[in-house]
């Protein structure tokens, strides 16, 4: 999606006006930003592709500090904690915005601790389908589904209340189906048994999944975003699919804890808005289905808090109880 320079400033007409004081100096130091997930994920690759040229804009050094543990929760919570003066940045996730539905206790949230800067990136889910069921598309998928036994059909996710989980449960309210759901420990594992036949179906994420979709033994039949993605321009999003306006996928963004003087949030994201908007960002990720992200201030904020409330309703929908 692109987005107008002047949708991304959106909402600083306020911040320009603001008297600048101390923030005027700022950055005099080096930045970290926070990555909740271990080195070599999505969002480490992401942020390390944002980092880099950030720092340049700044005139100070932004650097990856990998706090992967608690599902991104160690890296969140120290992000609230620190001082709001610009120098500890945070990569909110969507996981961490759907953490409050499937978490029973949490010391930080996504809403209320952060103060948004703007979106890096995004990557849908796959909708796959073992290389021997019978469905070339999802029509003919919901319609096998359908013609089953309730429940007989089970489908694969990366774990209970995770991403893939949140999407198939959306997914099987909108189409009407019903699919037993079973968990794994994260995406290789569900990969292993989806490959094998094992399971036969799973929305799950595009990069671990690609080698496998290569090699045949895995099909896809849509795509969960809003988008068709260039590695694979014939798989029709859900939407297309006939199912007008379903979207689901995991996104990446940059804030700062709550209280982050106005004049730092503006400067960091019209910072961030060349670097995302340069053809080189989008082609160095579109191998592992990740789109440039392209929301300012305002927009990622209201993004932030409608998955929040989006979230809530899919996991009470879908009867998925939080765990410890």
């Amino acid at each position: 999606m692109i987005v107008s320079r002047r949708a991304w400033l959106t909402g600083f007409g306020a911040t320009l006006a603001t008297p600048v004081l101390a923030q005027d100096s700022w950055p005099t130091r080096s930045i970290r930003l926070l990555v909740g997930y271990p080195a070599g994920g999505a969002n480490d690759l992401v942020m390390r592709g944002i980092a880099a040229p950030l720092g340049d804009a700044l005139g100070q050094p932004v650097l990856v500090e990998n706090r992967a543990g608690a599902a991104g929760g160690i890296a969140a919570e120290a992000a609230a904690r620190a001082a709001p003066d610009g120098y500890t940045l945070f990569s909110i996730s969507s996981a961490h915005v759907l953490a409050p539905s499937v978490r029973r206790t949490l010391n930080w949230d996504p809403v209320r601790d952060f103060a948004p800067i703007a979106l890096g990136a995004r990557s849908p889910y796959f909708l796959m389908v073992h290389k021997d069921f019978p469905a070339q598309n999802v029509a003919e998928f919901v319609a096998y589904v359908k013609s089953r036994p309730t429940g007989s059909i089970s489908y694969a996710s990366s774990g209970v209340g995770a991403g893939p989980h949140l999407t198939t449960s959306l997914f099987m309210h909108v189409t009407g189906i019903a699919l037993d759901h079973i968990p794994y420990r994260g995406d290789a594992d569900a990969l292993i048994d989806l490959t094998t036949g094992r399971v036969p179906c799973a929305f799950l994420s595009v990069a671990p999944a690609l080698p496998h979709i290569a090699a045949g033994s895995i099909r896809v039949l849509a795509v969960s975003g809003t988008e068709r993605l260039s590695i694979l321009p014939d798989v029709p999003t859900v939407a297309e699919s006939g199912y007008p306006g379903f979207a689901m996928d995991a996104w990446w963004g940059i804030c700062g804890p709550a209280g982050l003087p106005a004049p730092i949030v503006q400067r960091v994201a019209a910072a961030m808005r060349p670097i995302l908007d340069a053809p080189a960002f989008a082609e160095r990720y579109a191998a592992i289905g990740v789109v440039p992200g392209k929301l300012g201030t305002e927009a990622f904020t209201q993004l932030i808090r409608d998955d929040r409330t989006r979230f809530d309703r899919i996991v009470r929908d879908a009867g998925i109880a939080p765990q410890d």
